[in-house]
């Protein structure tokens, strides 16, 4: 039988098929319409997709209802109460009916990258700016069984942080992260270390909400281009901070010393870099983002290991 995984209404859209239990395509609608990121299923995907067969079951990457209360509790009230973006409503619009099964945003991202690992027991962290209400958890994989064993919520997030300080440097929040790594390595992270680590209270816990940005940044003045790389180099050292107190949580309540990574803040190769020192394997998969959990809300639920050819190229793997 042929069944999707999609993600979709959310960053990089996508589509991966599956014959039975074999992952057999995975393809992005930003493949099709070359907007970067895309948000909606390309109408060329989706035919795309279709030479295999209309899909039986569809596998929707998160759980749209709760996701809608975590809206509503942040009054973000046009998003909570649009009914286009029910995944059953859009999905018809594009003439697809399939019966829909659902899965949790952060579970699709864990299983997406255990399932396709060669572990048998691994510690699996989950990093991103927001599921439905989760920010950041630790799963661990043992066997077929994938077990949420520590979590945190929204407001707090790693990922959030980022992105609220891409956006007061003068980038794009969500979209150039990247442009603050890279100028990250021009800076002196001493000159804003304290006032950036001051966000902090605790491993991963914020001391504010930053979804609507850093909007009590202690200095006002006109930024110098010295300036945004000194604040780059601080938010990207307490970045780093924050998630090594996380991966020595995952060790010590997994007790493995095999890593699968998956979230957006897995694309952070600066820290990535450091990371392969503190575990003796590591796997992540192409797309460790919202891309790969097309994937990932399939294997929840099948809980099979299937073989993952895609090019892994954002992190250095060590098996």
């Amino acid at each position: 039988m042929i069944n999707w995984g999609i993600n979709a209404l959310n960053h990089d859209a996508s589509i991966a098929v599956f014959d039975s239990l074999d992952l057999i395509d995975h393809k992005l609608s930003s493949e099709f319409s070359g907007i970067r990121g895309d948000f909606y299923l390309d109408k060329r995907l989706i035919e795309h997709c279709k030479q295999y067969g209309e899909p039986g079951m569809i596998f929707w990457y998160e759980r749209p209802w709760l996701k809608k209360s975590r809206q509503l509790w942040a009054g973000q009230y046009k998003s909570a109460f649009d009914i286009e973006d029910v995944p059953k409503r859009y999905l018809k619009k594009q003439n697809l009916t399939a019966s829909i099964i659902y899965t949790s945003h952060h579970h699709s991202h864990a299983a997406a990258g255990y399932y396709t690992s060669p572990f048998e027991n691994a510690a699996v962290v989950v990093l991103d700016a927001i599921g439905e209400w989760e920010t950041c958890t630790i799963w661990h994989g043992k066997g077929d069984n994938l077990t949420k064993v520590w979590s945190r919520n929204y407001p707090t997030s790693i990922g959030l942080f980022y992105s609220a300080f891409t956006d007061l440097i003068g980038y794009t929040p969500v979209k150039e992260e990247n442009l603050l790594q890279k100028l990250s390595i021009k800076g002196d992270p001493d000159m804003y270390y304290h006032d950036v680590s001051n966000y902090f209270d605790n491993t991963l816990n914020l001391k504010y909400n930053l979804h609507k940005g850093v909007t009590n940044w202690p200095y006002n003045f006109e930024m110098k281009e010295q300036d945004k790389a000194d604040i780059a180099a601080a938010v990207q050292r307490v970045f780093e901070e924050q998630v090594d107190k996380i991966m020595i949580l995952a060790q010590t309540i997994t007790g493995s010393r095999n890593l699968v990574y998956m979230g957006g803040c897995a694309y952070n190769t600066l820290y990535n870099d450091f990371l392969v020192k503190k575990w003796n394997k590591i796997w992540s998969i192409k797309y460790p983002g919202d891309a790969g959990s097309a994937i990932g809300t399939v294997l929840a639920h099948t809980k099979q290991k299937i073989t993952y050819d895609y090019p892994v190229n954002h992190i250095t793997i060590k098996l």
